[in-house]
């Protein structure tokens, strides 16, 4: 990888992370409601709870202008677009690379 490329994909990666810091959360869908208890793997943390304390990464698997933060009790990435929460995801559901990459960020801020 080239110094150039490398330079762009942290360019890319620190807006990111900046979007989903300014990210308000107002509405969390139906989908997350019936999921999170799914996903998270502790129950004494509601979704909302989880939003606040999750820290922004990015996601590069996030479509359609979701920003993501990552919540490491329960070990879920948050996604939410528009104000929205619109889903949640369990990080060992999702192949290494992106479990490593995610945490990874997490531990270097």
């Amino acid at each position: 990888m080239s110094a150039t490329t490398s330079t762009t994909s942290d360019d890319v990666a620190a807006r990111e992370r900046r979007r989903a810091t300014e990210h308000s959360l107002g509405t969390v869908s139906g989908h997350v409601k019936d999921q999170w208890s799914v996903r998270a793997l502790i129950d004494d943390v509601d979704v909302e709870e989880a939003w606040q304390e999750a820290k922004p990464i990015h996601y590069p698997s996030a479509k359609r202008g979701a920003v993501a933060r990552y919540h490491r009790r329960t070990d879920t990435v948050l996604l939410a677009r528009q104000g929205g929460l619109v889903t949640c995801i369990k990080l060992m559901d999702r192949p290494w690379s992106e479990r490593i990459y995610v945490r990874n960020q997490v531990t270097e801020q």
